[in-house]
């Protein structure tokens, strides 16, 4: 009977999404310790940070992006296609499951708030790290950084797109009482599971950054209309 899960492949996916966090923390470091003494603004302290943490993933998948640009450049146009097709039907279900989940009344993810308020203090850096750093850095940890730990594409799709999801809604658990904005868990993770498919069906990440960037750009020019920042 063939394996399902590859043990090995599992732990360096976990470690590296582990390194997400650890090597963001370490490199804040310096940037914190230089905020303080007035030497560096808040503004600039972000961009680098997110640059380094993006230059820090690049080196480590350096041949499989090289590898990716050269079949992405041949066939771009089915590999969007895929991506886009998958990325249209996950913002559908991501849309209409937020939609529910306000008619419960349900307060609002604080990752929500917490980029309007980025927004509004930084424009052009959070502009500038959630369509360029984020969609590169995220789809290299949570798609590639998972890529072979499973052969089975529906497993990899819901694996990679679970962690993903709460990831982005820790930040709203900082009490037992916010457990039940787990809920979020259906629209921020239909669409990792979307991005999911889309690497596994291409097997290109260019495709799933280009997917996340637009969509990341759309959201933020509905942050910026909700947050009246036009």
């Amino acid at each position: 009977m063939k394996k399902i899960i590859n043990t090995t492949e599992l732990i360096k996916g976990i470690l590296i999404i582990f390194s997400y966090f650890l090597v963001g923390s370490i490199i804040s470091i310096p940037f914190s310790f230089l905020i303080n003494e007035n030497k560096l603004s808040l503004k600039a302290a972000n961009l680098l940070l997110y640059l380094f943490l993006t230059i820090f993933f690049i080196c480590i998948y350096h041949k499989d992006l090289i590898k990716d640009f050269k079949e992405f450049k041949k066939n771009y146009k089915s590999i969007l296609k895929v991506t886009l097709n998958f990325w249209i039907k996950g913002l559908f279900i991501m849309i209409a499951s937020s939609f529910i989940i306000s008619m419960f009344k349900i307060s609002e993810n604080t990752n929500q708030e917490a980029n309007i308020e980025l927004l509004k203090q930084m424009p052009i850096v959070e502009i500038i790290c959630a369509t360029i750093f984020a969609p590169i850095t995220e789809e290299l940890v949570f798609r590639r950084g998972l890529k072979n730990f499973t052969t089975n594409k529906h497993l990899f799709a819901l694996t990679s797109g679970l962690i993903f999801a709460f990831v982005h809604i820790t930040s709203s658990l900082d009490s037992l009482s916010s457990l039940i904005m787990l809920v979020y868990l259906i629209p921020y993770s239909s669409l990792g599971i979307a991005f999911g498919y889309a690497y596994k069906e291409t097997n290109n990440i260019y495709g799933t950054i280009c997917a996340h960037s637009i969509h990341n750009a759309i959201s933020l020019l509905e942050l910026i209309i909700l947050g009246g920042l036009l």
